[in-house]
């Protein structure tokens, strides 16, 4: 009695449990089908235009379902294979988007053999396998297409005599030099014109007798002092003193206030700077012989320095 209920419960049992193994394996092959369907693949690459030697690059584009990751041990063995093309590098990236894993793969082929006609040469097969992230063991599969390159080939097909003959030189084209030679001239004159203004402005130019005038050298001393450390007063003092000495030398005699009229009855083109010379006494006077200094600047004096010598030139 015992013997007969057991295995009516056995006859229960097991059509409910393989009725819902073979519901779940059901469930399973869907979603894997349902994510195989939503797998979106796209190669591009140009297939025109090699020679052996040449590197032909293939970008592949594959949209999965979130959280998967490209294996990259579904690709081809790189190097050295038997084959007429051979991968000789691989780059791969991913982007998460909002509903989906974006993954963008460039691969290099390079050719290495080619025969003696122009023929298109078939890429390996890929089965570009990906896996989820989370450990399970939940695999997708892209497969594509090998794509083909067209090759040309290293010789000529046909060894003619005409073919073993060197082409001749090519002649170079002929190329309108003119304007880049008046460019040319435009910039080396222009560039002399400065070197020269810099080298007067700087009273560089040891010209003959210009080298030594008074006011040239005037300015030569004020401009040492300039770049010297000395206290103010001390400048002033030197920076006067040079000033008065060139007018004494321009004018031939030894010059005063009161006698500052020859200097401009002797010397006609300093009338234009007359306020500022007889200015430069009056203050020169006032620092020698009461020690007061308060019209007095150093940077007016260079100034004057520097409208005497151009005018002295």
């Amino acid at each position: 009695m015992l013997l007969r209920f057991r295995f009516l419960m056995w006859l229960l049992v097991v059509p409910g449990l393989t009725a819902s193994t073979i519901s779940a394996a059901a469930e399973q092959a869907g979603a894997d089908g349902a994510e195989r369907d939503t797998l979106i693949i796209r190669s591009s690459m140009r297939e025109i235009g090699y020679n052996v030697g040449d590197v032909a690059r293939q970008t592949i584009m594959v949209e999965t379902p979130p959280g998967y990751r490209f294996d990259p041990a579904s690709l081809p063995n790189i190097g050295k294979t038997t084959g007429f093309i051979e991968l000789r590098d691989a780059r791969w990236q991913f982007e998460e988007m909002k509903h989906l894993t974006r993954h963008k793969l460039e691969l290099d082929w390079q050719i290495f053999q080619v025969l003696q006609e122009v023929r298109a040469y078939p890429l390996m097969p890929l089965r570009l396998q990906f896996r989820h992230e989370d450990g399970a063991d939940k695999v997708i599969y892209a497969e594509l297409e090998p794509a083909s390159v067209i090759v040309s080939s290293l010789l000529p097909a046909r060894m003619d005599a005409g073919r073993l003959q060197l082409l001749p030189d090519v002649a170079p084209q002929p190329r309108a030099t003119a304007g880049l030679l008046w460019g040319l001239l435009v910039s080396v004159t222009l560039t002399l014109l400065t070197i020269i203004y810099v080298a007067w402005y700087f009273d560089w130019l040891q010209v003959g007798r210009r080298w030594n005038r008074p006011y040239r050298v005037a300015c030569r001393q004020i401009r040492a002092i300039r770049r010297g450390k000395e206290e103010s007063a001390l400048q002033l003092q030197v920076a006067m003193k040079s000033l008065r000495q060139a007018c004494d030398v321009t004018a031939g005699t030894a010059l005063s206030r009161e006698r500052l009229h020859l200097l401009f009855e002797r010397n006609p083109w300093m009338l234009a700077l007359r306020p500022e010379i007889e200015q430069l006494y009056a203050d020169s006077d006032r620092l020698f012989f009461a020690g007061e200094a308060e019209t007095a600047d150093f940077e007016r004096l260079y100034q004057l320095g520097r409208k005497l010598r151009a005018l002295e030139s």
